[in-house]
């Protein structure tokens, strides 16, 4: 008995393990088309061809084109905090967590699918402003989200003295990923190895943890102070 093409887009979609494949080939073909063709000049009609699958299943899983490029967003971001949670790591030292989130964040944004990915949010951005910022808070904007409250919860408990946690998570994200991640974004470096970004890490941590003052008396010299017209506290910080 022959299918017609009519029988095949009214079939039942695929469930479970299938569809969790035929999620992970949309987004792989997604990818690849972004990068090619940009995002505006993509068609679905080019995801589906590459990736084998049919238009009600793409539709189901993600709505659209601006479905799968937040997917991917999404996706990179989960690789960086899954199985991490603010609340989990409340208790765990600021040095130990840094050094797990800060291999784990460079890790992501310097690899050549994130890369890309940067790249084209770039290019786009201009002609379509909303991309951007769909971009920026699926992605940067959450992992500054998940460090902004760990701060909040370190400062709580008087383990960290920080002014402005939002401040103190846009500095450690930039050492993190800074230097690095520029020159592999223009192509004046390759990405760096796992041993190198943990060393990157180390430093960074360090850094932020101890700043530049020497040691008095044992001791490290107090931080300089906010501005008064600057300081927030904990509560101001979480109704911003």
């Amino acid at each position: 008995m022959r299918t017609s093409p009519e029988d095949l887009n009214c079939a039942a979609p695929p469930s479970g393990k299938r569809l969790t494949a035929r999620r992970e080939a949309f987004i792989t073909a997604a990818r690849e088309v972004f990068h090619e063709k940009g995002y505006a000049d993509a068609t679905l009609d080019d995801v589906i061809t590459r990736s084998g699958g049919s238009r009600q299943t793409l539709y189901a899983l993600f709505g659209g084109k601006q479905g799968l490029f937040e997917a991917i967003v999404s996706d990179n971001c989960e690789t960086i905090f899954r199985g991490l949670t603010p609340k989990q790591l409340a208790s765990r030292a600021p040095d130990v967590v840094l050094r797990e989130v800060g291999v784990r964040y460079l890790r992501i944004v310097v690899s050549p699918e994130c890369l890309s990915l940067n790249r084209l949010v770039i290019a786009e951005a201009p002609r379509i402003p909303e991309f951007a910022q769909r971009f920026w808070t699926l992605g940067p904007g959450r992992s500054r989200a998940f460090l902004v409250d760990f701060f909040d919860r370190q400062v709580e408990r008087g383990v960290l003295r920080l002014s402005d946690t939002k401040a103190a998570a846009d500095h450690f994200l930039d050492m993190v990923s800074g230097t690095a991640r520029l020159q592999c974004l223009i192509g004046l470096r390759q990405p760096p190895t796992q041993v190198e970004i943990e060393a990157i890490v180390e430093v960074a941590v360090n850094q932020f943890l101890h700043g530049c003052l020497p040691k008095q008396a044992g001791q490290l010299v107090e931080p300089l102070a906010a501005p008064e017209d600057v300081k927030l506290t904990v509560t101001d910080r979480r109704t911003i």
